[in-house]
């Protein structure tokens, strides 16, 4: 499975209070959804760019009445960073290993003494897309 290359959220499981479960929605269905706040339907514009350095970078679009200063103010804080045109919000480790390709989620602890493996295998779907978290994505063309 090749994940190098820009990829955007196709679906993202949702708690469901009914059946006291996440269920998978499209983000169509999501957006639409008038019960689920907007600061929550703001995440699903992001994109994941996975890139051949081994890190994978959250990212989103740049708003097109955003001013340069801004951009500039932004990246000059540390706050974020520009990654293949896009305002970069976060960076985690992915890799190839065995045949399988996982990220480094940043958990740590332990559960009843033993150590949390931090990787966390990503799938590929019949259709070409990939689990990614909660997220269901599919190449941004």
């Amino acid at each position: 499975m090749n994940v190098v290359g820009i990829w955007k959220i196709k679906a993202a499981a949702q708690w469901d209070a009914a059946t006291m479960s996440l269920v998978e929605k499209n983000v169509e269905d999501i957006l639409a959804d008038t019960s689920i706040d907007d600061s929550d339907k703001k995440m699903l514009a992001c994109k994941f760019v996975f890139k051949d350095d081994g890190f994978v970078y959250t990212a989103m679009p740049i708003p097109e009445d955003m001013p340069k200063e801004e951009i500039d103010e932004y990246t000059a804080s540390g706050e974020g960073f520009l990654v293949d045109g896009l305002l970069g919000i976060e960076r985690k480790e992915w890799k190839e290993e065995d045949g399988k390709v996982k990220f480094n989620t940043g958990t740590k602890g332990e559960v009843l003494g033993e150590a949390i493996d931090p990787w966390a295998e990503i799938t590929e779907n019949a259709d070409g897309s990939i689990k990614f978290f909660t997220y269901t994505l599919v190449k941004d063309e």
